[in-house]
């Protein structure tokens, strides 16, 4: 069984495919063979200690779709040869990945795996930040970022599919028309001396974004913040530009609300969990939500992969596709 580890911290090279022994579900676990793994920025924080800091070496990937192979002792469900989405299990870039079989979430019969792969966590993270973390009312204004993203198109649905109001950006001109087909009203590219705070406050009659959903950080930080609306809300979810500077509170604009989410629920239990995942799924499937693959690479891709998503070039989801050669 082919499993891709990072054999230190550090830059993309660190990644290689080790070969390791064949496994059998234990009691209450299931064994899946993977047809999509997906690729995170999740993965690159891993891959270069900067979250959760695992001694390496260690397999990579934590979320991905495929059909279960074998299922351990007391397990009812899944059965062999149903198909199965999950996300947060560690080691998925692989052949096969063992887990709880409560992790694996039946896929909807109408919903190719690869959509599911490609779809689930970036839309229970984007339905947690715009339900749970802050919720964004009919015609209040919301800034994405990264809205040509994973999570920034399925954050943009949700809210447009609610009555909101959505201003998008991304890092290259060429990524305009993805973030504008998921409902963005209009989009704006970061970089080249664009003053976002103007720009944004110039589209909403001065007053600035209701929410402000970042998940680029050093990129953006500062910038955000001074464009979000007196009585708004920043939420930071991400660094995938890098880390955000210190900040002196007293700086900060007055009466603005600042958050940090790490895209999930803390509290939220495992049913609650499990009814989250089907109802995101259940929109995927029906087409209410709609899922962009960016690319899809051969196991052995992960080096390659790795650099794609941290140059920020990418639209929607990468996956890493083990039966590909």
């Amino acid at each position: 069984m082919r499993v891709v580890v990072a054999t230190a911290h550090g830059e993309p090279d660190v990644l290689e495919i080790r070969d390791q022994p064949e496994v059998s579900p234990g009691p209450g676990q299931v064994l899946v063979d993977v047809h999509a793994a997906g690729v995170n920025f999740m993965d690159t924080y891993l891959r270069r200690g900067l979250f959760m800091v695992i001694p390496p070496p260690f397999a990579l990937g934590v979320d991905g779709a495929g059909v279960v192979a074998a299922v351990g002792e007391g397990v009812e469900c899944p059965r062999v040869g149903d198909r199965v989405v999950w996300e947060r299990v560690m080691g998925s870039y692989a052949d096969q990945v063992l887990m709880d079989a409560k992790r694996a979430l039946p896929v909807p019969g109408n919903l190719p795996l690869e959509q599911a792969a490609a779809g689930l966590m970036q839309a229970l993270t984007a339905h947690h930040l715009c339900q749970d973390a802050i919720k964004v009312a009919p015609g209040e204004t919301a800034l994405v970022h990264s809205a040509a993203s994973g999570v920034g198109r399925m954050l943009t649905q949700l809210i447009t599919g609610s009555g909101g109001r959505v201003i998008g950006t991304v890092s290259r001109a060429e990524k305009v028309p993805t973030a504008k087909s998921a409902g963005a009203e209009e989009v704006l590219v970061r970089g080249g001396g664009l003053d976002l705070a103007a720009e944004v406050r110039a589209r909403t009659e001065g007053r600035g974004a209701d929410v402000v959903f970042d998940g680029t950080g050093a990129d953006s930080c500062l910038a955000s913040i001074a464009s979000t609306a007196r009585g708004g809300t920043y939420v930071m979810f991400g660094q995938a530009g890098g880390a955000a500077p210190p900040l002196d509170l007293w700086e900060q604009p007055d009466g603005v609300r600042l958050m940090r989410s790490r895209g999930d629920n803390p509290s939220e239990t495992p049913a609650e969990g499990r009814a989250r995942a089907s109802k995101v799924l259940s929109l995927i499937a029906d087409g209410t939500l709609d899922v962009v693959i960016g690319a899809r690479y051969p196991l052995d891709g992960a080096v390659r992969a790795h650099r794609d998503i941290e140059s920020q070039a990418t639209i929607g989801k990468l996956l890493l596709i083990p039966g590909a050669r």
